[in-house]
């Protein structure tokens, strides 16, 4: 089982896919490279309409902006943690920087609001959710232990760590969010954006805290 990295152009995050008994992806981008991330599942035979699931790592328009075009098209789902729900809901512009991307969030429903602890299982892949404030109020990392896996959202990259000089942000708790992630055993990186690791990532969390800490 791997996750695919099937976007990231221009001010995408990155999107992860996985594809389990349930099709995932993990954030969608902004939407504005939504023909190439086509392009990219065709790789591997699937199309938009296979995506059962879409899981935010946190609001931000270019992790979100792009669940609009799965939902409106397809009907799949949308997870994010309670905390950032009414912001897809509502449409929020602030907050999820979306007047900063000079783009509007249209309001998207929200399936299932994610919880500290939740686990969301695809079939040989299960997602611990683990709250990671920081960058925002209520950015998520995803743990999969038995491949040591985790998607970190913009909670720690692999070579820094999300800004903390926006809405909600909060330096002192993406530290401790640092520190929790550290005492994973984590040997896969995916973040949010940049490069990812399936070597060694535990290396770059500790790096992260020292960077921040």
């Amino acid at each position: 089982m791997k996750i695919h990295q099937i976007g990231g152009m221009g001010f995408d995050s990155n999107i992860y896919l996985i594809i389990d008994e349930v099709i995932a992806l993990i954030d969608a981008g902004t939407g504005m490279n939504f023909e190439t991330v086509k392009r990219n599942m065709n790789k591997f035979n699937l199309k938009p309409s296979d995506v059962g699931l879409i899981i935010n790592t946190h609001c931000h328009y270019d992790h979100a902006g792009g669940d609009r075009d799965f939902v409106s098209a397809f009907g799949c789902g949308v997870e994010i943690h309670e905390l950032e729900a009414r912001l897809l809901r509502e449409g929020d512009q602030v907050i999820t920087l979306a007047g900063g991307f000079g783009r509007r969030l249209e309001p998207i429903e929200v399936a299932r609001e994610l919880y500290e602890g939740d686990r969301i299982k695809l079939g040989e892949f299960t997602l611990e959710v683990l709250h990671t404030p920081g960058h925002t109020s209520g950015s998520i990392s995803l743990y999969e232990p038995s491949h040591r896996a985790l998607i970190s959202g913009d909670t720690a990259f692999c070579g820094g760590v999300g800004r903390t000089d926006l809405p909600t942000s909060d330096i002192e708790a993406l530290v401790r969010s640092l520190r929790r992630l550290s005492a994973l055993d984590v040997e896969k990186l995916y973040p949010g954006h940049g490069s990812f690791v399936e070597r060694n990532g535990r290396r770059y969390v500790l790096e992260a805290i020292e960077l921040v800490g």
